[in-house]
């Protein structure tokens, strides 16, 4: 061993025992005895030895009472404590904590055994091992100031929660304690780290406790209530979660039954929660069973054996459940949670200067040197300032947005202290879940006539991209053509004359869409250009291909020049696949050179641009396609194999192989083109006479809001 090794152990060896306790080498088998699970070996350990019981452990500085409450066995922890010689022993193992002072009862919440508890609290009362002066073994907290039963609420562990309530006022256990005299007492209470944990069914049972109102609507160590807390959580919610699924999965979302037979969280279909109702005084629990079917009850029977045997619907049944549980929580919170009172209205409007004109290489100058300026000028507000219906406005978790405006209709005119209201939080962080919410409210008009802070119209904030997260379209092309849709979406929503106003840097949203979206505009040039040509070329290669497939007939032909094969329905199929082809290859060609030939400007990224290069995927798309199928049925002609051979149906597959392969590894475009396509129809529908259209639509219930604040 070098010198560099000996004094690593000598630095080693210099260590602070009580920092980093010292391995016992007698451990070492009742250790192994814990990792197998071998509670019988591990028992009969200290059985020669039982004074060990009182030793180090492990490196956590846990005793072997610790560790058997992994067992989940209470009869072994009653006997591993009837093994301490003195009473002094058991008292000690009781209350002694680890390195983190967890005690025995913190670490038993993990056990699934209700029993456990009962084993501790009831030897310590038949023992009478408390002392004067001592407090009970449910209120001792570790080092962090938890007590068991906020450790329980802490790790999600719901029936050892309630099981441990029937001992103790839970009231008590709302809020961790505080370490020493001194120290500033932690705010976040129980009910915030059930939530912070996505712990909805223990949070959904804490909102039944007498006195948790108060403890919802207060501010934790952040400064964020409940309610602000679930605004900052979209994925928990069903409108993210169900927008991230795949077909399949949404089938089998739509047809799970939405009850269950456990009792914790099912819906009866009326919206109302019925689960398991609790006297925390008594101690009795209260089951409220669903009325329900026969028919019902097999259809969840079926679901129940499915999701054993396939972990896909386990884990949608699992999502469904967890969607229902956060939405009565939001219910819950939402009815006690009146932040939204506290709006600013008091500043005075200002009246908004219009822009001046200017030569455009002036002005051009100028926008460079603005968009230095204004980089700095949106700095990140923290969660806290902002309101619950701002901060569900912000994440798009329409859930809780509805639920606070169809409550308090009034928090729709709610604006936070920079005069942002619901609408400009949701527009510019691009939510248009919301937006389509306050349209159907018929508040768009009211709202986006209102300006913020710093002379901004709703169509600056449009425009900003401070919050823009990417979109949801593949390629950067169609992301800026979906910014230049919901600009113009909004701008109809606004007043005219707002278009011409300035904010507090002389920019009007126009200009100001542009300056932030000048780097998007260059890599979407960049990126179409070379998409244009590649497509072209490839284009160019398939027509090259068909043309001269079209003079080289399968089969040949005869001394007159007719083909010989003419008489076939597969040669038909050829010559219509390959006059296809060749006819769309051209006008893909077309439409690519139309592109590079563009000048690039922004507005073309609105209609132009985007339309002619879906449409030419689309017929580069056909080509491929009718490329292959026009190969294949060449194949077909030339073999002619007898259908009876099974080495003809081998061929035929593998003919046709690439066909199928080409389209599933074309989806995504395949999808592009449906969405384009959607919108085309919907253009279309736009052609036809309003009366028609009114005519055949079911009118639907609005809830119109007063225009005046």
């Amino acid at each position: 061993m070098g010198s560099r090794g000996k004094e690593m152990n000598k630095n080693m060896s210099t260590v602070n025992d009580d920092a980093c306790p010292k391995f016992e080498q007698k451990m070492k088998q009742p250790q192994e005895a814990a990792l197998r699970r071998d509670w019988r070996a591990f028992k009969n350990f200290f059985q020669d030895d039982p004074i060990a019981l009182m030793q180090t452990f492990d490196l956590s500085d846990n005793t072997a009472i610790h560790v058997a409450a992994q067992s989940n066995d209470p009869h072994l922890i009653r006997k591993l404590l009837d093994m301490l010689p003195q009473d002094s022993d058991c008292r000690g193992a009781l209350r002694t904590g680890n390195v983190h002072k967890n005690t025995l009862l913190h670490q038993v919440i993990h056990c699934k055994n209700l029993e456990m508890v009962d084993t501790v609290l009831n030897y310590e009362e038949q023992r009478r091992l408390k002392l004067p002066g001592d407090e009970d073994l449910l209120e001792l907290p570790n080092d962090l100031g938890e007590t068991p039963l906020y450790r329980a609420a802490k790790y999600g562990k719901l029936n050892m929660l309630k099981h441990m309530a029937r001992f103790v006022d839970i009231r008590r256990h709302f809020y961790r304690r505080p370490r020493h005299e001194d120290t500033v007492p932690d705010r976040t209470s129980i009910l915030h780290i059930a939530i912070i944990g996505q712990y909805f069914e223990v949070a959904l049972w804490l909102s039944r406790v007498k006195g948790i109102e108060e403890v919802a609507v207060a501010n934790d160590r952040n400064g964020l209530t409940c309610l602000q807390l679930l605004a900052r959580m979209p994925s928990v919610f069903r409108s993210y979660d169900y927008s991230q699924m795949g077909f399949l999965e949404r089938q089998i979302y739509a047809y799970l039954p939405n009850k269950g037979y456990d009792g914790s969280c099912y819906d009866d279909g009326d919206g109302k929660f019925l689960g398991r109702s609790q006297d925390l005084e008594s101690g009795k629990e209260n089951v409220k069973k669903p009325k329900s079917s026969v028919f019902s009850r097999i259809n969840y029977a079926i679901w129940e054996s499915l999701a054993e045997e396939w972990d896909i619907i386990d884990d949608i049944r699992n999502r469904k459940k967890q969607h229902m549980l956060v939405e009565k929580l939001a219910d819950f919170l939402v009815g006690i949670d009146y932040s939204w009172m506290k709006t600013n209205h008091a500043k005075p409007r200002k009246e908004v200067v219009l822009p001046v004109i200017q030569p455009s290489n002036v002005a051009a100058t100028k926008k460079k040197a603005k968009l230095e300026k204004i980089s700095s000028l949106e700095q990140p507000i923290p969660s806290n300032v902002y309101t619950p219906l701002l901060l569900a406005a912000s994440t798009g978790i329409v859930e809780i947005a509805k639920r606070i405006i169809d409550l308090h209709p009034d928090s729709i005119s709610h604006i936070s202290h920079d005069e942002q209201n619901i609408l400009h939080v949701a527009v510019k962080h691009r939510r248009k879940n919301i937006y389509k919410l306050l349209k159907k409210y018929g508040a768009l008009n009211r709202l986006g006539s209102q300006m913020s802070n710093k002379g901004r119209t709703l169509l600056h904030h449009v425009a900003r991209m401070d919050y823009y997260d990417g979109g949801t379209q593949s390629g950067v092309v169609f992301q800026l053509q979906d910014e230049l849709r919901w600009f113009e979406r909004v701008k109809k929503k606004v007043p005219r004359p707002f278009s011409l106003y300035c904010n507090d840097d002389n920019l009007t949203a126009r200009e100001l869409f542009e300056l932030e979206h000048l780097e998007m505009h260059k890599e979407a040039q960049g990126w179409i250009k070379e998409t244009a040509q590649s497509c072209s070329a490839v284009a160019v290669l398939v027509a090259t291909v068909v043309f001269a497939a079209a003079f080289t007939v399968p089969g040949g032909t005869d001394e007159k020049g007719v083909p010989v094969l003419l008489n076939s329905p597969l040669f038909l199929f050829f010559t219509i696949m390959d006059v296809v082809g060749l006819a769309s290859s051209l006008v893909s060609v077309m439409l690519f050179l139309s592109i590079l030939t563009s000048p690039f400007q922004m507005q073309e990224f609105y209609k132009s641009l985007p339309r002619k290069l879906t449409m030419g995927f689309t017929l580069l798309f056909i080509s491929l396609m009718t490329t292959m199928l026009a190969f294949g049925s060449t194949i077909l002609l030339t073999i002619r194999m007898e259908d009876k051979k099974w080495s003809s149906s081998l061929i035929y597959s593998v003919t046709f192989f690439p066909v199928t392969l080409f389209a599933l590894t074309q989806f995504p475009v395949i999808m592009a083109v449906k969405y384009r396509t959607r919108r085309l129809w919907k253009s279309l529908k736009k052609m036809v006479p309003k009366g028609l259209t009114k005519s055949t639509t079911k009118p639907t219930k609005r809830r119109m809001y007063s225009k005046h604040a």
